[in-house]
């Protein structure tokens, strides 16, 4: 079992949530872009515009049939508040998944463009890029080993 595997067991039994393991990569993907939103210990209108964007995008992308009429609109707002709800318990969940999500790059390379590009992304969301976003940057591209990827 990847750890990938028993993040996603862990994560949707304590949320009691219905997401696939497709659905939920993706939110491990997002968990950096996250943290560097948290970084300077506020989420800002313009950074939560952005989450929320994020949300829709893939509620419209990923919504599968068993979430009901509304589908795309239902997983939507699962993905709003499971982003909420890990940035308020960053704490909780940060270490392990950075572990799943390092480990998962190394059977799937290119989603490290994607995590990069993505906290780069929410880190311009307000006004520019602060010291504590580019400091989160440095250390979660560092931790992940992203150090070499190219966006």
């Amino acid at each position: 079992m990847t750890s990938i595997d028993k993040l996603y067991s862990e994560y949707t039994k304590e949320r009691n949530i219905k997401l696939n393991k497709e659905q939920f990569v993706y939110i491990v993907n997002l968990f950096p872009a996250l943290r560097v939103v948290l970084s300077d210990g506020i989420v800002d209108k313009d950074e939560w515009i952005t989450v929320k964007r994020l949300a829709k995008i893939l509620g419209d992308e990923f919504a599968t049939e068993d979430l009901g009429e509304e589908k795309e609109e239902n997983l939507m707002l699962i993905y709003k508040a499971e982003f909420r709800y890990l940035i308020k318990n960053l704490g909780m969940w940060e270490s392990k998944f950075l572990k799943a999500l390092k480990e998962y790059f190394e059977e799937n390379e290119s989603s490290k463009e994607f995590v990069l590009e993505t906290m780069y992304l929410f880190a311009h969301a307000s006004d520019g890029v602060s010291e504590e976003e580019d400091n989160a940057i440095d250390y979660l591209t560092s931790e992940l080993g992203l150090d070499n990827t190219v966006i």
